[in-house]
Protein backbone atom coordinates (compact mmCIF):
# COMPACT_ATOMS: atom_id res chain seq x y z
CA UNK A 1 0.00 0.00 0.00
CA UNK A 2 1.40 3.40 -1.10
CA UNK A 3 1.62 5.85 1.87
CA UNK A 4 -1.14 8.95 1.30
CA UNK A 5 0.15 12.41 2.18
CA UNK A 6 0.80 12.35 5.47
CA UNK A 7 -1.27 9.05 5.78
CA UNK A 8 -2.39 6.35 4.44
CA UNK A 9 -3.99 6.45 0.71
CA UNK A 10 -4.77 4.29 -1.89
CA UNK A 11 -2.51 2.68 -4.27
CA UNK A 12 -2.32 5.30 -7.20
CA UNK A 13 -3.63 3.99 -10.49
CA UNK A 14 -7.10 4.06 -10.00
CA UNK A 15 -7.39 0.25 -9.03
CA UNK A 16 -10.27 1.00 -6.99
CA UNK A 17 -12.33 4.17 -7.85
CA UNK A 18 -13.56 5.09 -11.30
CA UNK A 19 -15.52 8.45 -10.86
CA UNK A 20 -13.47 10.94 -12.89
CA UNK A 21 -12.33 14.90 -11.48
CA UNK A 22 -14.93 16.44 -13.61
CA UNK A 23 -17.85 14.12 -12.33
CA UNK A 24 -16.86 14.32 -8.70
CA UNK A 25 -16.56 18.03 -8.84
CA UNK A 26 -20.14 18.24 -10.75
CA UNK A 27 -21.83 15.97 -8.14
CA UNK A 28 -20.11 18.20 -5.63
CA UNK A 29 -21.65 21.43 -6.97
CA UNK A 30 -24.59 20.07 -7.69
CA UNK A 31 -25.03 18.68 -4.00
CA UNK A 32 -23.88 22.32 -2.67
CA UNK A 33 -25.87 24.77 -5.02
CA UNK A 34 -29.68 24.80 -5.09
CA UNK A 35 -32.08 27.29 -5.19
CA UNK A 36 -30.44 28.60 -2.20
CA UNK A 37 -28.81 30.59 -4.77
CA UNK A 38 -31.83 33.03 -5.89
CA UNK A 39 -31.58 33.92 -1.93
CA UNK A 40 -28.53 35.27 -1.74
CA UNK A 41 -28.93 38.88 -3.35
CA UNK A 42 -31.69 39.32 -0.99
CA UNK A 43 -29.38 38.30 1.82
CA UNK A 44 -27.51 41.06 1.23
CA UNK A 45 -30.19 43.84 1.73
CA UNK A 46 -29.35 43.13 5.95
CA UNK A 47 -25.63 43.15 5.24
CA UNK A 48 -24.76 45.64 2.08
CA UNK A 49 -22.45 44.31 -0.66
CA UNK A 50 -19.02 44.02 1.33
CA UNK A 51 -19.90 42.10 4.68
CA UNK A 52 -21.96 40.17 1.59
CA UNK A 53 -19.18 38.96 0.08
CA UNK A 54 -17.29 38.40 2.88
CA UNK A 55 -19.47 36.26 4.38
CA UNK A 56 -19.73 33.95 1.33
CA UNK A 57 -16.17 33.60 1.29
CA UNK A 58 -16.60 33.20 5.37
CA UNK A 59 -18.87 30.32 4.94
CA UNK A 60 -16.78 28.74 2.11
CA UNK A 61 -13.85 28.47 4.13
CA UNK A 62 -15.21 27.12 6.68
CA UNK A 63 -17.21 24.72 4.75
CA UNK A 64 -13.85 23.47 3.04
CA UNK A 65 -12.36 23.25 6.34
CA UNK A 66 -15.14 20.66 7.50
CA UNK A 67 -14.73 18.80 4.31
CA UNK A 68 -11.13 18.57 4.34
CA UNK A 69 -11.12 17.60 7.45
CA UNK A 70 -13.50 14.22 6.84
CA UNK A 71 -11.22 13.22 3.78
CA UNK A 72 -8.48 13.53 5.80
CA UNK A 73 -9.66 11.53 8.67
CA UNK A 74 -10.92 8.70 5.42
CA UNK A 75 -7.19 8.91 4.92
CA UNK A 76 -5.84 8.16 7.63
CA UNK A 77 -8.10 4.88 8.12
CA UNK A 78 -7.83 4.12 4.93
CA UNK A 79 -9.43 2.13 2.48
CA UNK A 80 -12.49 3.23 -0.24
CA UNK A 81 -15.67 2.21 2.33
CA UNK A 82 -15.47 4.91 4.73
CA UNK A 83 -18.45 6.03 5.61
CA UNK A 84 -19.94 8.89 8.86
CA UNK A 85 -20.49 5.52 10.73
CA UNK A 86 -16.85 4.03 9.80
CA UNK A 87 -15.18 7.08 11.48
CA UNK A 88 -17.68 7.61 14.23
CA UNK A 89 -16.92 4.11 15.36
CA UNK A 90 -13.27 5.39 16.12
CA UNK A 91 -14.06 8.05 18.40
CA UNK A 92 -17.90 8.17 19.36
CA UNK A 93 -18.54 4.21 18.82
CA UNK A 94 -22.02 4.29 20.94
CA UNK A 95 -23.03 7.29 18.90
CA UNK A 96 -22.44 6.38 15.41
CA UNK A 97 -25.30 4.95 14.51
CA UNK A 98 -26.83 8.62 15.75
CA UNK A 99 -24.95 10.35 13.23
CA UNK A 100 -26.50 8.45 10.69
CA UNK A 101 -29.99 9.04 11.83
CA UNK A 102 -29.14 12.80 11.72
CA UNK A 103 -27.89 12.43 7.99
CA UNK A 104 -30.94 10.29 7.29
CA UNK A 105 -33.69 12.31 8.41
CA UNK A 106 -32.02 15.60 7.14
CA UNK A 107 -31.62 14.26 3.86
CA UNK A 108 -34.86 12.65 3.88
CA UNK A 109 -36.52 15.50 4.58
CA UNK A 110 -34.26 17.58 2.26
CA UNK A 111 -35.72 15.15 -0.57
CA UNK A 112 -39.13 15.83 0.48
CA UNK A 113 -39.21 19.34 0.10
CA UNK A 114 -37.35 19.09 -3.38
CA UNK A 115 -40.54 17.48 -4.28
CA UNK A 116 -42.45 20.22 -2.71
CA UNK A 117 -40.67 22.80 -4.90
CA UNK A 118 -40.85 21.12 -7.61
CA UNK A 119 -44.33 20.54 -7.48
CA UNK A 120 -45.23 24.17 -6.47
CA UNK A 121 -42.82 25.45 -9.39
CA UNK A 122 -44.11 23.74 -12.27
CA UNK A 123 -47.58 25.03 -12.71
CA UNK A 124 -46.01 29.01 -12.69
CA UNK A 125 -43.41 28.12 -14.87
CA UNK A 126 -46.38 26.90 -16.81
CA UNK A 127 -48.16 29.79 -16.66
CA UNK A 128 -45.12 32.17 -17.29
CA UNK A 129 -44.74 30.09 -20.75
CA UNK A 130 -48.16 30.56 -21.33
CA UNK A 131 -48.18 34.24 -20.29
CA UNK A 132 -45.55 35.16 -22.50
CA UNK A 133 -47.14 33.14 -25.30
CA UNK A 134 -50.40 35.06 -24.98
CA UNK A 135 -52.27 31.24 -23.98
CA UNK A 136 -52.96 31.03 -20.49
CA UNK A 137 -56.59 30.90 -20.99
CA UNK A 138 -56.60 27.95 -22.78
CA UNK A 139 -54.58 25.53 -20.36
CA UNK A 140 -56.31 22.17 -19.00
CA UNK A 141 -56.96 22.02 -15.31
CA UNK A 142 -54.88 19.38 -14.50
CA UNK A 143 -51.90 20.85 -15.98
CA UNK A 144 -51.90 23.28 -13.05
CA UNK A 145 -52.06 20.78 -10.43
CA UNK A 146 -48.93 20.63 -8.76
CA UNK A 147 -49.56 16.54 -7.52
CA UNK A 148 -49.45 15.61 -11.08
CA UNK A 149 -46.21 17.29 -11.84
CA UNK A 150 -44.86 15.60 -8.69
CA UNK A 151 -46.46 12.46 -10.30
CA UNK A 152 -44.12 12.84 -13.43
CA UNK A 153 -41.20 13.77 -11.61
CA UNK A 154 -41.19 10.60 -9.44
CA UNK A 155 -41.54 8.64 -12.45
CA UNK A 156 -38.62 10.07 -14.11
CA UNK A 157 -36.33 10.22 -11.18
CA UNK A 158 -37.12 6.90 -9.52
CA UNK A 159 -34.46 4.59 -11.69
CA UNK A 160 -31.87 6.82 -10.89
CA UNK A 161 -32.64 6.63 -7.32
CA UNK A 162 -31.53 3.09 -7.48
CA UNK A 163 -28.25 3.46 -8.87
CA UNK A 164 -25.45 2.59 -6.28
CA UNK A 165 -22.66 4.85 -6.75
CA UNK A 166 -22.51 8.50 -6.79
CA UNK A 167 -20.91 8.63 -9.82
CA UNK A 168 -23.60 7.20 -12.12
CA UNK A 169 -25.44 10.60 -10.78
CA UNK A 170 -22.89 12.99 -13.14
CA UNK A 171 -25.27 13.28 -15.84
CA UNK A 172 -27.92 14.69 -13.80
CA UNK A 173 -25.45 17.01 -12.10
CA UNK A 174 -24.01 17.76 -15.43
CA UNK A 175 -27.93 18.74 -16.81
CA UNK A 176 -27.90 20.49 -13.02
CA UNK A 177 -25.26 22.51 -13.76
CA UNK A 178 -25.86 23.41 -16.81
CA UNK A 179 -29.25 25.08 -15.18
CA UNK A 180 -27.31 27.38 -13.06
CA UNK A 181 -25.07 28.73 -15.45
CA UNK A 182 -28.63 29.74 -17.38
CA UNK A 183 -29.75 31.87 -13.91
CA UNK A 184 -26.31 33.05 -13.95
CA UNK A 185 -26.31 34.37 -17.44
CA UNK A 186 -29.59 36.03 -16.73
CA UNK A 187 -28.30 37.72 -14.33
CA UNK A 188 -25.57 38.93 -16.08
CA UNK A 189 -27.89 39.95 -19.32
CA UNK A 190 -30.11 42.41 -17.43
CA UNK A 191 -26.97 43.92 -15.50
CA UNK A 192 -26.22 45.28 -18.87
CA UNK A 193 -27.67 48.62 -18.86
CA UNK A 194 -29.45 48.78 -21.93
CA UNK A 195 -31.59 45.59 -20.17
CA UNK A 196 -31.91 47.73 -16.88
CA UNK A 197 -34.35 49.84 -18.37
CA UNK A 198 -36.74 46.43 -18.21
CA UNK A 199 -36.42 46.13 -14.50
CA UNK A 200 -37.94 47.82 -11.62
CA UNK A 201 -36.46 50.48 -9.81
CA UNK A 202 -33.88 49.94 -7.71
CA UNK A 203 -33.79 50.72 -4.20
CA UNK A 204 -31.00 51.89 -1.95
CA UNK A 205 -27.46 50.31 -2.16
CA UNK A 206 -25.17 50.21 0.60
CA UNK A 207 -21.44 49.21 0.45
CA UNK A 208 -22.01 48.21 4.38
CA UNK A 209 -25.27 48.18 6.10
CA UNK A 210 -25.19 45.39 8.68
CA UNK A 211 -28.66 45.01 10.52
CA UNK A 212 -28.02 43.59 13.67
CA UNK A 213 -31.72 42.35 14.16
CA UNK A 214 -32.08 40.53 10.69
CA UNK A 215 -28.27 38.96 10.64
CA UNK A 216 -29.23 36.01 13.06
CA UNK A 217 -32.13 35.33 10.23
CA UNK A 218 -29.83 35.86 7.12
CA UNK A 219 -26.32 34.27 8.43
CA UNK A 220 -27.91 30.72 8.06
CA UNK A 221 -28.47 30.96 4.21
CA UNK A 222 -24.49 31.59 3.42
CA UNK A 223 -23.41 28.93 5.39
CA UNK A 224 -25.93 26.49 4.63
CA UNK A 225 -25.27 27.39 1.37
CA UNK A 226 -22.25 25.31 1.10
CA UNK A 227 -23.73 21.78 2.66
CA UNK A 228 -22.40 18.82 0.82
CA UNK A 229 -21.23 17.02 3.87
CA UNK A 230 -23.37 13.83 2.85
CA UNK A 231 -22.33 13.18 -0.34
CA UNK A 232 -18.37 14.19 0.56
CA UNK A 233 -17.13 10.49 1.87
CA UNK A 234 -18.68 9.13 -1.59
CA UNK A 235 -16.97 11.62 -3.87
CA UNK A 236 -14.06 10.28 -1.24
CA UNK A 237 -14.46 6.88 -1.83
CA UNK A 238 -15.14 6.64 -5.80
CA UNK A 239 -12.40 9.37 -6.85
CA UNK A 240 -10.22 7.38 -9.54
CA UNK A 241 -6.42 8.58 -10.38
CA UNK A 242 -5.07 9.08 -13.77
CA UNK A 243 -1.72 8.72 -13.54
CA UNK A 244 1.20 6.61 -11.68
CA UNK A 245 1.89 9.68 -9.61
CA UNK A 246 -1.17 11.04 -8.21
CA UNK A 247 -2.21 10.32 -5.00
CA UNK A 248 -6.27 9.58 -4.34
CA UNK A 249 -6.14 12.05 -1.28
CA UNK A 250 -4.47 14.52 -3.89
CA UNK A 251 -7.29 14.43 -6.34
CA UNK A 252 -9.94 14.62 -3.49
CA UNK A 253 -9.33 17.68 -2.18
CA UNK A 254 -8.64 18.96 -5.43
CA UNK A 255 -11.78 18.42 -6.34
CA UNK A 256 -13.45 19.28 -3.13
CA UNK A 257 -11.29 23.44 -3.24
CA UNK A 258 -12.58 23.44 -7.00
CA UNK A 259 -16.19 23.00 -6.34
CA UNK A 260 -16.29 25.06 -2.96
CA UNK A 261 -14.15 27.70 -5.27
CA UNK A 262 -16.75 27.76 -8.50
CA UNK A 263 -19.89 27.77 -5.68
CA UNK A 264 -18.61 30.87 -4.00
CA UNK A 265 -17.80 32.46 -7.56
CA UNK A 266 -21.18 31.58 -8.50
CA UNK A 267 -22.74 33.44 -5.17
CA UNK A 268 -20.87 36.21 -5.57
CA UNK A 269 -21.39 36.71 -8.56
CA UNK A 270 -25.40 36.21 -8.42
CA UNK A 271 -25.33 37.84 -5.43
CA UNK A 272 -23.56 40.96 -5.82
CA UNK A 273 -24.93 41.71 -9.26
CA UNK A 274 -28.38 40.97 -8.28
CA UNK A 275 -28.01 43.48 -5.45
CA UNK A 276 -26.69 46.15 -7.15
CA UNK A 277 -29.50 46.12 -10.21
CA UNK A 278 -32.11 45.68 -7.40
CA UNK A 279 -30.79 47.11 -4.33
CA UNK A 280 -33.28 47.31 -0.87
CA UNK A 281 -36.02 45.94 -3.72
CA UNK A 282 -33.88 42.83 -4.65
CA UNK A 283 -36.92 40.36 -2.78
CA UNK A 284 -36.15 36.95 -1.22
CA UNK A 285 -36.16 35.55 -5.02
CA UNK A 286 -34.25 37.55 -7.53
CA UNK A 287 -35.77 35.27 -10.00
CA UNK A 288 -38.98 37.22 -9.54
CA UNK A 289 -37.61 40.61 -10.23
CA UNK A 290 -37.19 40.00 -13.77
CA UNK A 291 -39.81 40.68 -16.37
CA UNK A 292 -42.39 37.69 -16.60
CA UNK A 293 -43.41 37.90 -20.47
CA UNK A 294 -39.97 37.23 -21.47
CA UNK A 295 -39.34 33.27 -22.72
CA UNK A 296 -35.51 34.05 -22.06
CA UNK A 297 -36.36 34.81 -17.87
CA UNK A 298 -39.53 31.89 -18.55
CA UNK A 299 -36.47 29.31 -18.99
CA UNK A 300 -34.84 30.52 -16.42
CA UNK A 301 -37.74 29.77 -14.07
CA UNK A 302 -37.51 26.16 -15.87
CA UNK A 303 -33.95 26.12 -14.59
CA UNK A 304 -34.99 26.26 -11.65
CA UNK A 305 -37.28 23.26 -11.94
CA UNK A 306 -34.57 21.65 -13.52
CA UNK A 307 -31.59 22.43 -10.66
CA UNK A 308 -34.18 20.89 -8.06
CA UNK A 309 -35.30 18.26 -9.54
CA UNK A 310 -31.72 16.81 -10.27
CA UNK A 311 -30.73 17.30 -6.65
CA UNK A 312 -33.29 14.52 -5.54
CA UNK A 313 -31.39 11.56 -6.34
CA UNK A 314 -28.18 13.34 -4.64
CA UNK A 315 -30.40 13.13 -1.41
CA UNK A 316 -32.03 9.64 -1.78
CA UNK A 317 -28.30 8.19 -2.17
CA UNK A 318 -26.54 9.38 1.22
CA UNK A 319 -30.06 9.04 3.30
CA UNK A 320 -30.15 5.34 2.00
CA UNK A 321 -26.44 4.81 2.96
CA UNK A 322 -27.61 6.44 6.51
CA UNK A 323 -30.24 4.34 6.75
CA UNK A 324 -28.01 0.88 5.93
CA UNK A 325 -25.97 1.56 8.54
CA UNK A 326 -29.03 2.57 11.34
CA UNK A 327 -31.25 -0.91 10.51
CA UNK A 328 -28.74 -3.26 8.95
CA UNK A 329 -29.05 -6.22 11.49
CA UNK A 330 -25.51 -7.76 10.46
CA UNK A 331 -24.14 -4.69 12.09
CA UNK A 332 -22.22 -5.10 14.92
CA UNK A 333 -23.65 -3.21 18.05
CA UNK A 334 -20.16 -2.94 19.46
CA UNK A 335 -17.10 -2.30 18.01
CA UNK A 336 -13.88 -4.72 18.67
CA UNK A 337 -11.21 -3.53 20.86
CA UNK A 338 -8.66 -3.56 18.34
CA UNK A 339 -11.30 -1.31 15.99
CA UNK A 340 -11.41 1.05 18.76
CA UNK A 341 -7.94 1.01 19.55
CA UNK A 342 -6.52 4.88 19.19
CA UNK A 343 -4.88 5.20 15.55
CA UNK A 344 -2.24 7.67 15.03
CA UNK A 345 -0.83 10.02 12.00
CA UNK A 346 2.24 7.63 12.12
CA UNK A 347 0.44 4.44 12.07
CA UNK A 348 0.44 4.39 8.42
CA UNK A 349 4.25 4.13 8.33
CA UNK A 350 4.15 0.71 9.97
CA UNK A 351 4.59 -2.10 6.78
CA UNK A 352 1.43 -3.90 7.41
CA UNK A 353 0.21 -6.94 4.94
CA UNK A 354 -3.90 -6.72 4.32
CA UNK A 355 -6.74 -8.17 2.92
CA UNK A 356 -7.70 -6.86 -0.66
CA UNK A 357 -11.41 -5.63 -0.72
CA UNK A 358 -13.80 -6.29 -3.47
CA UNK A 359 -12.40 -3.05 -5.42
CA UNK A 360 -8.80 -4.33 -5.14
CA UNK A 361 -8.08 -1.98 -2.34
CA UNK A 362 -5.82 -3.33 0.35
CA UNK A 363 -7.48 -2.84 4.20
CA UNK A 364 -4.84 -3.14 6.96
CA UNK A 365 -4.62 -6.43 8.81
CA UNK A 366 -5.12 -4.91 12.16
CA UNK A 367 -8.83 -3.23 10.87
CA UNK A 368 -7.83 0.14 11.40
CA UNK A 369 -10.98 1.19 9.66
CA UNK A 370 -14.29 -1.25 10.81
CA UNK A 371 -15.35 -3.24 8.06
CA UNK A 372 -18.44 -2.44 6.59
CA UNK A 373 -20.07 -5.18 3.79
CA UNK A 374 -21.48 -3.61 0.62
CA UNK A 375 -25.12 -3.01 0.46
CA UNK A 376 -26.61 -6.23 -0.37
CA UNK A 377 -29.02 -5.60 -4.02
CA UNK A 378 -32.61 -7.17 -1.97
CA UNK A 379 -31.56 -4.01 0.81
CA UNK A 380 -30.55 -1.25 -1.73
CA UNK A 381 -33.93 -1.78 -3.91
CA UNK A 382 -36.00 -2.38 -0.54
CA UNK A 383 -34.39 0.88 0.92
CA UNK A 384 -35.22 2.75 -2.48
CA UNK A 385 -38.64 1.96 -2.46
CA UNK A 386 -39.44 3.01 0.60
CA UNK A 387 -37.22 6.39 0.50
CA UNK A 388 -39.29 6.99 -3.03
CA UNK A 389 -42.48 6.07 -1.39
CA UNK A 390 -42.36 7.68 1.62
CA UNK A 391 -41.00 10.96 0.40
CA UNK A 392 -44.04 10.84 -2.85
CA UNK A 393 -46.41 10.27 -0.10
CA UNK A 394 -45.96 12.94 1.84
CA UNK A 395 -44.74 15.59 -0.91
CA UNK A 396 -48.32 15.33 -1.83
CA UNK A 397 -49.98 15.66 1.80
CA UNK A 398 -47.46 18.22 3.05
CA UNK A 399 -47.68 21.90 1.34
CA UNK A 400 -44.64 23.10 3.28
CA UNK A 401 -41.91 21.48 4.94
CA UNK A 402 -40.24 24.70 5.95
CA UNK A 403 -40.62 25.34 9.62
CA UNK A 404 -39.78 21.23 10.13
CA UNK A 405 -36.91 21.41 7.44
CA UNK A 406 -35.11 24.25 9.78
CA UNK A 407 -34.99 23.16 13.04
CA UNK A 408 -33.68 19.54 11.02
CA UNK A 409 -31.51 21.31 9.00
CA UNK A 410 -29.71 23.90 11.91
CA UNK A 411 -28.85 20.62 13.93
CA UNK A 412 -28.32 17.92 11.39
CA UNK A 413 -26.19 20.17 8.80
CA UNK A 414 -24.45 21.80 11.22
CA UNK A 415 -23.48 18.33 12.93
CA UNK A 416 -22.11 16.76 10.29
CA UNK A 417 -20.67 20.20 8.60
CA UNK A 418 -18.50 21.02 11.32
CA UNK A 419 -19.30 19.48 14.73
CA UNK A 420 -18.60 16.15 13.40
CA UNK A 421 -15.59 16.59 11.32
CA UNK A 422 -13.81 18.71 14.28
CA UNK A 423 -14.63 16.31 16.45
CA UNK A 424 -13.41 13.19 14.60
CA UNK A 425 -10.15 14.85 13.58
CA UNK A 426 -9.44 16.00 17.22
CA UNK A 427 -9.71 12.69 18.41
CA UNK A 428 -8.18 10.78 15.86
CA UNK A 429 -4.93 12.86 15.52
CA UNK A 430 -3.85 12.96 18.70
CA UNK A 431 -0.07 12.34 17.44
CA UNK A 432 1.59 12.44 14.41
CA UNK A 433 2.09 15.40 11.93
CA UNK A 434 -1.30 16.21 11.63
CA UNK A 435 -1.78 16.74 15.40
CA UNK A 436 -0.71 20.72 15.10
CA UNK A 437 -4.05 20.89 13.02
CA UNK A 438 -6.48 19.69 16.11
CA UNK A 439 -6.75 23.42 18.10
CA UNK A 440 -7.91 24.49 14.28
CA UNK A 441 -10.08 20.97 14.58
CA UNK A 442 -12.11 22.19 17.91
CA UNK A 443 -12.12 25.45 16.64
CA UNK A 444 -14.13 24.42 13.77
CA UNK A 445 -16.38 22.44 16.02
CA UNK A 446 -17.09 25.15 18.33
CA UNK A 447 -18.13 27.40 15.36
CA UNK A 448 -20.71 24.92 14.57
CA UNK A 449 -22.54 24.86 17.70
CA UNK A 450 -22.53 28.96 17.47
CA UNK A 451 -23.89 28.25 13.94
CA UNK A 452 -26.80 25.75 15.39
CA UNK A 453 -27.74 28.30 18.36
CA UNK A 454 -27.97 31.04 16.01
CA UNK A 455 -29.83 29.06 13.27
CA UNK A 456 -32.12 27.58 15.78
CA UNK A 457 -32.63 31.21 17.39
CA UNK A 458 -33.31 32.14 13.32
CA UNK A 459 -35.95 29.35 13.21
CA UNK A 460 -37.74 30.63 16.57
CA UNK A 461 -37.93 33.53 15.24
CA UNK A 462 -39.31 32.76 11.55
CA UNK A 463 -42.11 30.38 13.00
CA UNK A 464 -43.33 33.18 15.76
CA UNK A 465 -43.41 35.59 13.06
CA UNK A 466 -44.25 33.99 9.77
CA UNK A 467 -48.34 33.01 8.91
CA UNK A 468 -48.70 29.74 6.93
CA UNK A 469 -49.71 31.09 2.89
CA UNK A 470 -53.36 30.15 1.92
CA UNK A 471 -53.75 27.71 -0.48
CA UNK A 472 -54.40 29.11 -4.18
CA UNK A 473 -57.07 26.83 -6.48
CA UNK A 474 -55.10 25.90 -9.70
CA UNK A 475 -57.90 28.42 -11.50
CA UNK A 476 -57.83 31.29 -9.35
CA UNK A 477 -53.53 30.61 -9.70
CA UNK A 478 -54.68 31.20 -13.61
CA UNK A 479 -57.32 34.32 -13.16
CA UNK A 480 -54.70 35.67 -10.60
CA UNK A 481 -51.04 35.00 -12.63
CA UNK A 482 -49.41 38.06 -12.73
CA UNK A 483 -45.19 37.03 -13.71
CA UNK A 484 -44.14 40.29 -12.10
CA UNK A 485 -45.46 39.56 -8.39
CA UNK A 486 -45.29 35.17 -9.34
CA UNK A 487 -43.92 33.59 -6.17
CA UNK A 488 -41.42 30.59 -6.11
CA UNK A 489 -41.50 29.54 -2.54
Amino acid sequence: MTPGVQGRSIAPGGGGGRASMASSIANLCNTIIGTGMLATPGAFRYTGLLPGLLLILLCGFTAAAGLTMLVLCADTLGGRKNSFYSLAMKTLPRGARWFDVAIAVKCFGVSISYLIICGQLMPQVVLSFAKALDSHERLPDFILYRDFWIFCFMVVLAPLCFLRRLDSLRHTSYLSLMAVIYLVLIVLVYTVPHNREKLPPPGPIYIINLDGHHFVSIFPIFVFAFTCAQNMLPVHNEMGSESEGEEHLARTRRALSTSISLAASIYMLVGGLGYLSFGANVGDNIITRYPSNSLFVCFGRLAIVILTFCSYPLQVHPCRAALDKVFAPTRRQEPTAEETAPIYQGDHDREEEGDEDEDGIGQSATGRAPKEPEMSLQRLCILTCLILMSTFIISLIVDDLGIILGFVGSVGSTTISFILPGILFATLHKEGPRSKYRHWALLLAAYGFIVMVLSLAANIVKVSTTKPPAKTPPQVLANRFDGRTLSFF
